[in-house]
């Protein structure tokens, strides 16, 4: 259960968060396991419903690309071209999505059983999973050859490291835009569809917490929810064009290390 401190503290850290190659769901964590005195079993579904509230300042912002995609499913269902039906962004989506809750469900589930994991602990493999992100983001960057269309193996291949973004430091949008770009995909292009694959993504994961009995929704919950959206929706399009200019990766790891050091130091 949050407190209404908690939630609006929660709300506010994930929707500054969310946008940027940090892991948002890895800070939101690290603040309930140091500072709210929260197991690993008690923050992660929290930190994973707190998503819910930026996945709505997604929604509004990319409402016309949501609108295309939508308009284009009739004649998406009616086409009988295979190769413009596995060129679609549906198809991208559709199996980056299947994929992710393949994989990140029962990361969840496994996560949220780990009562006898300690704060500093799992503080300390948050650090571990953070340096991994930066270490990535680096590899990614070095990449100059771009293409603009995603194919199926590339749904495949993202879906696949979107599903490990269920474990908190990993970075969400850090490892599918740099595995994107390791894919060759243009960065404007990959953070594009990076965001875009987060919505049903999260979708996605609240219907499977729910049905795990993983959710807990109160009214301190909604109002952490609430706070993650006006959060999200004053700063995603300052901190979208920030994370196009500056390098998080150091952050990341510089963070990942701190976490890692406070395991031994505390």
């Amino acid at each position: 259960m949050l407190t209404v401190f908690e939630a609006i503290v929660l709300g506010i850290v994930q929707g500054l968060a969310e946008w940027l190659p940090i892991s948002s769901e890895g800070m939101t964590t690290l603040v309930m396991l140091n500072f709210f005195d929260k197991t690993l079993a008690d923050a992660l579904p929290i930190a994973i419903w707190l998503h819910t509230g930026t996945l709505l300042s997604a929604v509004v912002f990319f409402r016309k690309d949501i609108k295309e995609i939508v308009t284009d499913i009739p004649q998406y269902v009616k086409s009988r071209d295979m190769q413009e039906k596995k060129d679609s962004l549906i198809t991208f989506l559709l199996i980056a999505t299947a994929i992710t809750g393949i994989i990140g469900l029962p990361l969840i589930l496994f996560a949220t059983e780990m009562n006898n994991f300690s704060g500093r602990l799992a503080t300390a493999i948050i650090g571990g999973l953070l340096i991994f992100t930066g270490l990535l983001q680096i590899s990614a960057s070095k990449k100059t050859v771009h293409r603009e269309k995603a194919g199926i193996k590339d749904s495949i291949i993202v879906g696949t490291t979107q599903g490990f973004a269920a474990l908190p430091g990993v970075s969400r949008s850090g490892i599918t835009v740099s595995t994107l770009l390791l894919r060759n995909i243009e960065p404007a292009q990959a953070l594009r569809l990076s965001f875009i694959m987060s919505i049903p993504a999260v979708m996605a994961a609240d219907v499977g917490m729910g049905a795990m009995g993983l959710l807990d929704v109160s009214a301190n919950s909604i109002l952490a929810l609430i706070c993650a959206f006006l959060s999200g929706i004053l700063t995603i399009d300052l901190f979208i064009k920030a994370a196009r200019k500056i390098d998080f990766s150091k952050f990341c790891i510089a963070l990942g290390i701190l976490s890692i050091l406070a395991y031994f130091v505390g």
